[in-house]
């Protein structure tokens, strides 16, 4: 946590030095702009006596890196494909195969808070 912590200050320290020079690369445009996302999502932690709020919250978070993260992939596999001859490189069954697995992630977490709210209300009535 300590470590994490550290490596949070130091990533927030080098992005308040000013801007990082000017740059033709859309990967490398990309790269910051996903580490900049990466770096004011903060996940909050959760405890042991966990609610649904809490869940909701996460569920959240990822959504946020997930939508950074797709933003990301999308500028690397798309300068990737535009390198490879011949065009062998499928972007929409990768793009498809990243919103499925985000898509499942974050379902996951929302059933949970779902059950959970369900639990919490019939244990307040």
């Amino acid at each position: 946590m300590a470590q994490a912590e550290c490596i949070t200050t130091a990533i927030r320290e080098l992005m308040s030095r000013g801007r990082p020079p000017k740059s033709t690369s859309p990967v490398r445009l990309a790269h910051t702009k996903f580490v900049a996302a990466l770096t004011w999502n903060v996940p909050h932690p959760i405890y042991a006596d966990v609610d649904s709020e809490d869940l909701d919250g996460r569920a959240e978070h990822l959504e946020r890196v997930f939508a950074a993260l797709h933003v990301y992939l999308t500028a690397i596999i798309a300068d990737t494909a535009h390198n490879i001859p011949g065009g062998t490189l499928d972007r929409r069954y990768l793009d498809n195969l990243f919103r499925d697995l985000s898509a499942d992630a974050l379902c996951v977490i929302r059933n949970a808070a779902e059950e959970m709210r369900e639990h919490e209300n019939w244990r307040a009535s």
